[in-house]
């Protein structure tokens, strides 16, 4: 079969999150491992590959309509990430010994820098490309969220 493939992805860097999100939307999990997790999901299977903190899917383009429930895992995704925190946050709190606490909290802590890296990276993506296209970049960041518009220089 020919046709143009292209691929579509989400930001998701936490495994257990990703699989918690896509259960959520009503994905049965076929397998499931750190760098790929398949699924099926409105009568169909998908091979989501984990890359730089992304999971990803190559499709036809003439599925594309089939993927409605991939714009929708954002949200369910970042829900999954807040109730982590907060059962990570409240084991540290019940933690009785401190070597335990201090295990949560350094687990706590690298999944945090894992979501700062993956902003940071993203950053640099979009401010790589927008110079080679010819566009500055103005920043603003308003409620903990950054907002990057393109200006073009002339």
């Amino acid at each position: 079969m020919s046709g143009v493939w292209t691929e579509k992805s989400v930001p998701m860097t936490d495994h257990e999150c990703a699989v918690e999100a896509l259960e959520e939307i009503g994905a049965t999990i076929l397998a499931s491992n750190q760098n790929q997790i398949r699924i099926r999901i409105n009568g169909q299977e998908w091979a989501m590959q984990r890359s730089h903190g992304r999971y990803s899917i190559r499709i036809n383009q003439r599925m594309q309509n089939s993927l409605n429930w991939m714009n929708n895992i954002g949200p369910v995704y970042e829900g999954a990430v807040q109730r982590k925190l907060r059962r990570l946050r409240t084991e540290e709190e019940t933690a009785q010994l401190e070597s335990e606490r201090a295990k949560i909290q350094a687990q706590r802590e690298a999944f945090e820098n894992q979501r700062h890296e993956l902003i940071e990276q993203r950053k640099q993506e979009i401010l790589e490309k927008a110079k080679t296209l010819g566009y500055r970049v103005k920043q603003t960041e308003q409620n903990g969220q950054i907002r990057m518009v393109l200006v073009r220089t002339s």
